[in-house]
Formats: C-alpha cells, structure tokens, sequence
C-alpha cells in the first residue's frame, strides 16, 4: 500500500478514534452547571481543551447560589441532551444528577453522561457508594477534599487545640457533613467541636453582618481556633471573616487556600482548584475522546495536597510555625 494512503488511511482511523470534529457545531457539546461563577476550577476544566485545541465546546451556567434555577437547568439539560454534563458543588450535583436514594444506580439526567466536582464528601452526599467508585453506569467524578484526618493532624501540628469551632450556615449539606466528620473524629484526636449557625433571612441567606457576631460568641464559648471545611459563605466572606477573628485573637485554619491567600486565615491544608479543574477534564477527555462509560472511571483524588501558611496573620496573632510546619509549608506574605 503506498505510503500515502497509509497516512489517510492512519488520520481516518484516529479521528474515528477520537471524533475528532472541524467546527464548532461538531464539536463536543459539554455543559457545566456552577454554584458561584466560573472560579479556577471551572477555568482550568475548560483551558484544558483550549489549550490542547480540542473540538470541544464548554457552555457554562451559573445559578449564582439560586437553588429555585435548578430545576429549571434541569429540563433544559434534558432537552438539550449535551455529550456530558459537569456540575460543580454539592447542591448543583444532588439537584441535578440526584443521589442514589432518589434514583438508584440512575441518574436524575437519565441517559446522559455526568462528571461532577467540587463536591465536599459526595459518599455522605449520596452522590456515589464509595470514594473510589460510584457505582452509577453514567456518573463520575473527582475529588477535591483533603482527608479531614490529614487536616488535623497538620493543625495540630501547628497549634494544640482542645476546642475547635465551626460557623456555618444551618442549610448548607456539605457544611453539616464537614461537621459532622469533626465531630466524629474529635474523641480519636482529643478536641472538642463548637458548632455555630448564622441565622438565615427570608431568601434562605445568611448575613455578613453577623460574622463577627458569631466568631466573638465561639471565643466566649472558649474555642482556641477556627475551622473553615466547607463553606462557600465564609469563603466568600473571608476577609471579613479572618479580620474578625484575629480582632478575637483566634488563628483560622481553613481547607481552602484562597482563605490563606486572600484572606486572613493562618494556614491551610488543601487542593489547588486549578488542579482540581484538570483532573476533571482528564475525567471528562476519557468519556469524550475515549468512549469510556463514566461508571467505569475511579472517583479520581489527587495524588499531593498543599499546606500554605500566611505570616501576616502569625505576626498578628504572634503564632509562628513551629519548623516542622515551615519545611513543608508555602509561605504567604
């Protein structure tokens, strides 16, 4: 056979392979329902393909917190039919793919294709049966959590702490599951969890105001820290947040790095959402261009975590890190 042909014949067998398509309306159509805007993860999940030049086209909807727009996005979805559907957070995921209680080994998206993120403990979430599979023929996904014991351990590490408190919204799942964890691991460790709510407006809200409401009551309750899990308010509010509780004399420990960064918070110990976006669409390149069935990818984790240190906020609350914590730490000034 001529060696041109064997090229031809080669680019057919590898676009057959990957589907590999010209224009934008051939190309792969992904959806991605959001929380809270497109962050770094959403950004890293779609520069993936860019980046690569991937006939993949990424339509985002952000329901900016609005749980009441989700069954609306649902019906849309099932309409629209896309190759694959990404939900981000903990509430997109349940509203929009459901939880094994509701449908089982199904999906609430029927037929198609499901890949979700950013999602604190999808096993207590109902989302999947285990943290390395889903046991769902058409629902994948990956985790961005650092295990909470390894969280501990580096916190204490830092600091000794008898009484942690949390302050949450009373609505939010994966807040009370992130709580819930807390405490289920405070005997083993030898720390005491005090858990506070905001209160909650007419629209379901919390209010900011009452942050630094909330954090004065958690020292007069006697906690020696605060813990951040999974907050998307508190995030959100960081600033605010962190000054407050330094103004309490109470470091803030936090499983978000932008609480480090951007905020006030003495340490962290979590995953980049950047890498966290990445792997997902390593996830979600395995469905597209690969024919993998969802339910038969591993819920991926990745492999290194980070633990970022602020010394602003040590020297305002005159508490360095001990060496062991700087050895391995990445330093915020």
């Amino acid at each position: 056979m001529p060696k041109v042909m064997l090229i031809i014949v080669a680019l057919i067998l590898m676009a057959g392979a990957t589907r590999a398509r010209e224009d934008d309306s051939d190309a792969y159509q992904v959806r991605m329902v959001v929380w809270r805007g497109c962050e770094e993860a959403c950004k890293s999940f779609t520069h993936f393909f860019k980046s690569r030049k991937l006939p993949v086209n990424v339509i985002v909807t952000d329901v900016a917190k609005d749980k009441s727009l989700l069954p609306e996005v649902k019906q849309l979805l099932l309409k629209e039919r896309p190759d694959l559907v990404v939900t981000w957070g903990t509430s997109v995921t349940r509203s929009l793919i459901g939880t094994i209680a509701d449908y089982g080994i199904g999906s609430g998206l029927g037929d198609i294709p499901s890949l979700f993120m950013i999602v604190a403990d999808p096993v207590r979430a109902g989302i999947i049966v285990d943290h390395e599979t889903s046991g769902r023929p058409l629902v994948t996904g990956v985790h961005n959590r650092v295990n909470e014991t390894v969280q501990l351990k580096h916190i204490f590490e830092y600091q000794p702490i008898k009484h942690l408190a949390v302050i949450n919204e009373s609505n939010a799942v994966n807040s009370h599951q992130n709580t819930q964890k807390l405490a289920a691991l405070s005997d083993q460790l030898g720390f005491e969890v005090i858990s506070l709510e905001y209160s909650l407006g007419a629209d379901e809200r919390a209010d900011p105001a009452e942050i630094p409401l909330k954090i004065a009551e958690a020292k007069a309750l006697g906690a020696d820290a605060l813990y951040v899990g999974s907050s998307s308010f508190n995030l959100e509010n960081r600033q605010s947040y962190t000054e407050a509780a330094i103004s309490e004399n109470l470091p803030v420990f936090s499983a978000y790095e932008q609480m480090v960064r951007n905020g006030l918070a003495l340490m962290s110990v979590s995953n980049s959402y950047k890498n966290v976006g990445k792997l997902a669409a390593s996830q979600a390149y395995e469905i597209l261009f690969k024919a993998k069935s969802p339910g038969a990818l591993s819920i991926r984790a990745l492999e290194r975590f980070s633990v970022l240190v602020n010394m602003q906020a040590a020297k305002r609350l005159s508490l360095y890190p001990p060496l062991s914590i700087i050895s391995i730490a990445k330093i915020v000034k």
